[in-house]
């Protein structure tokens, strides 16, 4: 299972995929019709299960908003 947090914008998106890159997990930056439906600029950053809770974590201490949260089994 992977996660995908919902972003406000892409520039919110590039910071988010750097910190959590040199926080050691892996992570893809995505861009999706989908994603903007559920309130965000269709620009979100997808991780695995396992990293989920240290990633939101993350996230969260550097000021990054998660808008939502969307999992999948890709």
């Amino acid at each position: 299972m992977n996660y995908t947090f919902i972003l406000s914008s892409v520039t919110y998106a590039l910071k988010g995929k750097k910190i959590l890159e040199a926080g050691g997990i892996k992570v893809s930056l995505v861009k999706s019709a989908n994603l903007k439906e559920l309130r965000g600029c269709g620009y979100g950053l997808k991780v695995k299960e396992l990293d989920k809770e240290n990633a939101e974590s993350l996230l969260t201490n550097y000021g990054i908003r998660v808008l939502g949260v969307v999992g999948d089994n890709g």
